[in-house]
């Protein structure tokens, strides 16, 4: 991929500095040149990153440009990346769970690890050298903890900052720590969190997952229902498998079926193939199918129960909608412990496709303390987690050179 394309609106190297062709450069005013790094596994990493683009560039001495270093691998490499990581989770989630918890728990293979990452970064090297001539960045700001460690090392130092996009510090983040890291709120590893600030000098702040302003938009579930098409006296359990309709989707919506005193949406997202099997299976009226769609923050205002997979991105627009959970299927390693994170704070349920249907009919029987549930997520909201990671970085102070 051109870089000149990836680094479009920002200047050239080359160019006299100080001279008016500088478009980073006014009179009396800094300007910040941000880069932001991401890796597109899943779906997590990159919308953080494009929700801090926009909020970077909202203010006016700012500019900002986002690059998933995917994108700078050679093309015949990059699908083998992606499907391989993909394959991996799907065909062998015993085998990512070992790698997960090796590089977890022991250092030298954490080590070791973080070694072969560095190695595969020279395959970018020369693109990644040409982003930073073009970008000239004054701060990296990254959501993935393998873009630092495949930054070059030769570089001026840059002042740098971390943004978690799941609900467990692993501790790939520190090896080469950034500044500050950014992390999720009211994380239950409080002990650890303190042992890391003391033994790497990095700043941590609790200023939460940035997700799209949208889904703290207030929209009531009436209004939501009115504009969905939805039945508007029946209480909506939202099902959804990600980007992808990852899971056992098809199990748990047959296991819907024929819903009793509520009805169901289901999103299959990209997944046409689901759909189709789907629409070919159940012609229930109160059962809604939906492909993707870009209107999630609607759906998710209009849902009282939500059955996903515990997804970073996901759990955290339910978070901003106050949208309680059933959890199907976690994937080892991050989606465990963005699990482990819900059912800690008692906002989420595990589920399995024998199990969902008793568990909704619990779930909306007259007993259930549904909205004491609700009231649980005022803890592990962060609204305004995009405008803290802006300010944290613009006053970042000099880098850090300890690793954990």
């Amino acid at each position: 991929m051109d870089c000149q394309f990836l680094a479009k609106g920002f200047p050239r190297s080359g160019y006299n500095e100080g001279s008016i062709q500088d478009p980073t450069r006014k009179e009396g005013v800094t300007i910040e040149r941000i880069l932001l790094l991401t890796m597109g596994f899943g779906t997590g990493h990159n919308s953080a990153a494009r929700v801090l683009e926009k909020a970077f560039r909202a203010r006016s001495a700012e500019v900002a440009e986002t690059i998933d270093l995917l994108e700078l691998v050679p093309g015949t490499f990059h699908p083998l990346l992606q499907s391989g990581y993909t394959g991996m989770l799907n065909k062998f989630p015993a085998f990512y769970h070992c790698l997960y918890d090796w590089t977890h728990q022991h250092r030298l293979i954490r080590h070791a690890s973080c070694e072969v990452i560095e190695k595969m970064g020279w395959t970018i090297r020369k693109k990644l050298r040409q982003v930073f001539r073009d970008i000239r960045p004054t701060r990296i700001v990254s959501t993935h903890p393998f873009s630092l460690l495949m930054c070059p090392t030769d570089q001026e130092p840059v002042k740098t900052v971390g943004v978690l996009t799941d609900y467990e510090l692993h501790p790939i983040w520190l090896v080469r720590a950034p500044q500050v890291l950014c992390v999720p709120r009211a994380l239950p590893e409080r002990d650890r969190l303190e042992k890391v600030r003391w033994k790497t000098g990095c700043r941590l702040v609790e200023t939460g997952i940035p997700v799209d302003p949208s889904f703290y938009r207030e929209v009531s579930r009436d209004e939501a229902k009115r504009r969905l098409g939805l039945i508007p006296d029946l209480p909506v359990v939202l099902v959804m498998g990600g980007g992808t309709g990852m899971g056992p989707m098809e199990q748990l919506v047959q296991e819907l079926s024929r819903p009793e005193g509520y009805q169901v949406a289901v999103l299959t997202g990209k997944n046409e193939a689901l759909l189709r099997k789907l629409r070919n299976k159940i012609s229930d009226p109160l059962i809604r199918l939906e492909g993707y769609r870009e209107d999630i923050p609607l759906w998710m205002s209009a849902a009282d129960l939500l059955v996903t997979k515990p997804g970073g991105l996901t759990i955290s627009e339910a978070i901003a909608k106050r949208l309680p959970m059933l959890l199907f299927e976690a994937f080892p390693g991050q989606e465990e412990a963005n699990q482990h994170y819900l059912l800690h704070h008692r906002v989420a349920m595990i589920t399995r496709p024998s199990t969902v249907r008793i568990q909704v009919n619990k779930f909306f029987s007259p007993r259930y303390k549904r909205k004491e549930m609700r009231e649980r997520f005022s803890a592990l909201q962060a609204e305004n987690a995009a405008d803290w990671i802006v300010r944290e970085t613009l006053s970042a102070g000099a880098p850090v050179l300890q690793t954990l």
